[in-house]
């Protein structure tokens, strides 16, 4: 893969009636579970400390683990594409079921421990993060446990670190400001909480995908050149 920039967009434009089937059936009951259970958390949660309170803790935990499990189906469904594979989305949901349970598994394990290096200074959390960031990519991209996908993962995730680290700070960064914006802008029109909720899980619906969709191109891009080093 020559750029893996253009092949998202290509890719997110041209097949965007597929992506919007995982869209809905996959990151769409995500979104709805996240927001009830983080409204939920911060609802029953006592506030000690008018800035920081443990219900941020929770958010942080719950938002690490659907993010990392609502990736799974876009992986392989990337792949599919690049490699021309028929019944590319048939494909993709058997496998993500197949694997699905496993990748939730190292997926809530990770968020625990990133959330805990969030807790001490944001910093140590993205550093794990961008570390155990490739594994689920591994486990979909080469149809194998994710615990057979650990080590390798962990290599690509420490070979291009950095990248991976300025990526996830970017994105985060890009999505919190856009949701900012966007927030202030329905509280002008109404002040129907409902309206801000649904604009906020519409813009995530719509960049989410397109920012796995480059994170899952860049990595095929790595294997590849990794491939042609190890040759």
């Amino acid at each position: 893969m020559k750029n893996p920039l253009k092949y998202t967009w290509n890719l997110y434009t041209s097949k965007f009636e597929k992506l919007f089937v995982l869209m809905l059936t996959t990151t769409l009951p995500l979104l709805f579970v996240h927001s009830f259970s983080t409204n939920y958390i911060y609802t029953i949660t006592p506030a000690y400390d008018p800035i920081y309170s443990f219900a941020d803790v929770y958010y942080a935990l719950i938002t690490i683990l659907l993010f990392m499990y609502a990736q799974t189906p876009y992986i392989r469904f990337v792949f599919n594409e690049y490699k021309g594979f028929d019944h590319s989305l048939r494909n993709t949901f058997y496998l993500f079921l197949v694997n699905g349970f496993t990748i939730f598994v190292f997926a809530l394990l990770g968020a625990v421990v990133t959330t805990v290096g969030f807790m001490l200074l944001v910093v140590p959390g993205l550093i794990i993060l961008a570390f155990i960031f490739p594994v689920p990519y591994i486990s979909m991209l080469d149809e194998k446990s994710v615990w057979k996908s650990f080590r390798e993962g962990m290599r690509l995730g420490k070979r291009h670190f950095w990248k991976l680290f300025i990526i996830i700070l970017i994105t985060g960064i890009i999505e919190a400001i856009l949701g900012i914006v966007v927030a202030a802008q329905i509280f002008n029109i109404t002040n129907s909480f409902a309206a801000q909720i649904l604009t906020q899980m519409t813009l995530n619906l719509l960049i989410f995908p397109f920012v796995i969709v480059y994170i899952t191109s860049l990595m095929i891009k790595w294997r590849e050149s990794q491939e042609v080093l190890e040759m």
